[in-house]
């Protein structure tokens, strides 16, 4: 009878947690689960703005998988993320070692170098465009005034040049987060490891390899993971920059869907471009929650 009576105590705790927790589901439903269904539902519709809309199946999907475009478009933004990414890591360890030195005007420093981050992306995209300009950028003409070239570079008009342009200003914005995130991993090392190692005779590549790297590794993990999220839809540089063009030879995924959406009026084509990606998104997603929950 007591074992009866405990287990209806038990049943009931559950009921009543449940029903409390049942507002909470019912609220992060309605903003996350019910537009995430309705996306999934008109990616297999012919929606297009201002008319009716109906049930086509995965027609999109093959239609859009038939198209060369998307498959270049595809190639740019894996470029665009992997080679951007790489670089940011590469300089801001670079830059995060030299500013874990202690050395004069080191404050001034770090506040200079946090500039790109703090700049709002439209004045930096503008700023960077004007730079790139053929006929009065200010690229073209150092250049021109060094001496090594005669004849402007066609920085956005290239087909060959425009997507590397734009990683160029993507590093650039992106270096400070690399660079302050590392060097907060850099200062939790323990010097008295670096001095035992000195000692041992490690010089100062076996140390960094052998001390450092490991050291901040969970740090570097979590830091190109949450930027290759973000360079992957990164939308804002490139669509200020050059619009994607010249002939899709500097769009990315959030930029195409952005052209077939609203420039094409193609909207259901245009979330089946968005939910062709969210695999390789969500994949990655788990990947950096993994890494931050073994950090917690």
């Amino acid at each position: 009878m007591r074992k009866k009576n405990k287990l209806l105590v038990n049943q009931n705790e559950k009921t009543l947690g449940q029903l409390l927790v049942l507002p909470l589901f019912l609220l992060v439903f309605g903003l996350m689960g019910y537009p995430f269904i309705n996306t999934i539902y008109i990616s297999l519709t012919n929606k297009r703005v201002g008319y009716d809309s109906s049930f086509i199946g995965f027609k999109n999907y093959i239609r859009l998988f038939q198209d060369p475009t998307y498959w270049m478009v595809l190639k740019n933004t894996f470029v665009y993320m992997i080679l951007a990414v790489g670089v940011k890591l590469v300089i801001g360890m670079i830059l995060a070692l030299t500013l874990n030195e202690d050395f004069k005007g080191r404050a001034i420093v770090r506040m200079l170098l946090l500039i790109p981050w703090a700049l709002p992306g439209m004045v930096a995209a503008m700023t960077w465009k004007w730079m790139y300009n053929d006929t009065f950028g200010i690229i073209n003409s150092i250049l021109k005034n060094i001496g090594l070239i005669e004849v402007s570079i066609p920085w956005l008009s290239s087909k060959h040049l425009t997507l590397y342009s734009v990683i160029i200003v993507n590093i650039w914005r992106g270096i400070p987060f690399f660079i302050f995130s590392l060097l907060g991993g850099l200062q939790t090392i323990d010097g008295q490891l670096y001095e035992a190692a000195k000692i041992d005779g490690a010089n100062m590549i076996r140390r960094f390899w052998s001390i450092t790297v490991p050291s901040i590794l969970p740090v570097i993990s979590i830091t190109t993971m949450l930027s290759s999220i973000w360079t992957f839809n990164d939308f804002e540089n490139i669509w200020l920059i050059t619009g994607g063009g010249p002939l899709n030879s500097s769009s990315v995924v959030a930029t195409y869907t952005y052209q077939i959406a609203f420039q094409y009026n193609e909207m259901a084509q245009a979330v089946s471009v968005a939910v062709s990606i969210m695999p390789i998104l969500i994949v990655m997603i788990l990947f950096a929650s993994k890494r931050i929950g073994k950090e917690d």
